[in-house]
């Protein structure tokens, strides 16, 4: 049986065994109080005496998150102690699902994703991947289709993604490819700056700028979008108050 490897949230059940159930023998993990997500991009900048500027990235992005909980009772953050006591700070990674990343804004999006006759939870979803090649790694947009699916309004659709929407790959011939990407631009056929975008695709604008080469059956995945994390340190602490209440809070740091 393979362990869970994912904070247990409200939307994500684990039974005491440790493993990953979506079934009346798990429970669901507490919500959170607050969450605090950080682009952490490290640039290099100088001004010459003429006062321009001079920049560069100097590192790789990454996303920190800072995770706060209401006061728990007992039973409540055992389960969440226990879980993060056994990855030992940042020896092991796990995911994370951030709540305002779970579901997409457009509804017409979301029925997409969920199923092919425009119906939530009716159907088949349409699957996105590459339309005919990979993507090469440092690619800052490109260019995502599934077979039959078209923009559903030539002028404003509405079936796409926004900007601001996190994502994430599923590449079978990189399965260490776990970075999480957020669009940042979004063209279709009739709404797009430059031409090669198909009836049936959609040119994302990302950042940051793609982790790794992707190929071309790779999985592009909008709802729940998982965070791949460690936790910097093994020091964690908590407070109990005169009510048997806990109070936690929780600092991770993307895993790359």
């Amino acid at each position: 049986m393979a362990l869970s490897n994912r904070l247990p949230d409200p939307g994500y059940k684990r039974h005491h065994t440790g493993a990953n159930t979506h079934n009346n023998n798990g429970d669901f993990g507490p919500g959170f109080q607050s969450v605090k997500l950080v682009s952490d991009q490290k640039v290099m900048m100088s001004r010459t005496n003429s006062q321009r500027i001079l920049s560069k990235a100097v590192a790789g992005q990454k996303w920190n998150i800072e995770i706060g909980y209401n006061p728990m009772t007992q039973a409540e953050f055992r389960p969440i102690q226990a879980f993060l006591q056994m990855k030992q700070g940042a020896l092991t990674p796990f995911f994370v699902a951030l709540p305002q990343y779970n579901t997409p804004a457009n509804a017409d999006w979301v029925a997409n994703l969920t199923n092919s006759d425009s119906g939530i939870n009716s159907g088949n979803p349409y699957v996105f991947t590459l339309p005919t090649s990979s993507a090469p790694a440092g690619s800052t947009s490109l260019n995502i289709y599934s077979a039959n699916w078209v923009n559903n309004s030539g002028s404003v659709p509405t079936n796409i993604p926004l900007p601001g929407e996190m994502f994430t790959i599923a590449d079978s011939q990189n399965t260490n490819h776990t970075k999480t990407y957020m669009v940042t631009t979004v063209e279709t056929l009739n709404v797009q700056q430059a031409g090669s975008v198909a009836a049936n695709q959609i040119r994302l604008g990302i950042s940051p700028p793609l982790a790794k080469e992707v190929k071309q059956n790779a999985v592009f995945t909008f709802i729940t979008p998982l965070f791949k994390v460690i936790m910097p340190t093994a020091i964690r602490s908590y407070s109990l108050n005169t009510e048997n209440l806990y109070s936690f809070s929780l600092k991770l740091e993307e895993y790359l």
